[in-house]
């Protein structure tokens, strides 16, 4: 179902101005002339839809694993993504908002030919800050449900403090696979006698684990571009994932 997702990338993509081919001293490179919250959406979520189709591959061949450090990509785009769209488009950035949208289009260095010397220092936001304001969105969506029961259902559930401490409890497991932690990495070994699954992990039994993994990541992915379809008024591709989203139900067994 990964080609569901494009419904809203390719609606963002028409509407973003495309990136310029540039001189950078002797370097031809892609730079966006508009650097603003749309053209940073665009880019993210290519990085995350190019995320899905290597994470198809990588199941394929049994590299579960590294799968998770994918995983770990994709929630720090949807994070990172829904922050920056809080309040979008009513009100004026915050102090935050504006300083990760200014720090995200800087150079990584003002030289190309001297890439150490030149290299800049970063003033990144807070990944606190980031996910308090993830949290604050996807708890704004709570506001569209009209059944009052359903709402203070879905509020308690989506209550900002706790979504937040949730989130940064499944980012730091996830962070173990980035890291070669002791835990995740013991995850390699299996068989009788033990030994390191160096060339993947197929028909083992991490196989079906981490398929119901994917799965439930598509499942929060399909909420995740229903509510950045309502953060850019995009009624249509709503309407559209919501359909995908049912059919996707009735075809994976969720719990």
């Amino acid at each position: 179902p990964i080609e569901d997702f494009y419904i809203f990338f390719d609606k963002l993509h028409d509407l973003v101005k495309p990136p310029e081919l540039i001189d950078r001293s002797g370097f031809p490179q892609f730079r966006y002339e508009e650097k603003n919250v749309e053209t940073l959406c665009l880019i993210k979520n290519g990085r995350l839809i190019s995320s899905l189709n290597a994470i198809a591959l990588l199941f394929e061949k049994g590299y579960f694993l590294e799968i998770a450090i994918l995983i770990r990509t994709i929630k720090e785009c949807c994070a990172d993504i829904l922050f920056l769209l809080e309040n979008y488009p009513d009100k004026q950035f915050s102090k935050a908002q504006e300083q990760y949208l200014d720090e995200f289009f800087q150079e990584e260095y003002l030289d190309p030919h001297n890439p150490i010397q030149s290299a800049r220092q970063h003033k990144t936001v807070s990944s606190r800050k980031i996910h308090a304001g993830y949290a604050r969105n996807i708890y704004a969506i709570s506001n569209f449900i009209k059944n009052p029961k359903l709402k203070s259902k879905v509020q308690k559930l989506l209550n900002p403090h706790s979504h937040q401490d949730a989130t940064l409890k499944i980012l730091k497991l996830y962070s173990g696979y980035v890291h070669y932690g002791y835990t995740q990495s013991m995850d390699f070994i299996g068989g009788d006698p033990p030994s390191y699954h160096l060339e993947g992990m197929s028909r083992t039994p991490m196989e079906r684990d981490w398929y119901k993994s994917i799965v439930a990541e598509i499942d929060a992915l399909y909420n995740y571009y229903q509510i950045l379809c309502m953060n850019f008024n995009f009624a249509e591709e709503f309407e559209q994932l919501k359909k995908k989203q049912k059919i996707f139900h009735s075809k994976n067994d969720l719990y």
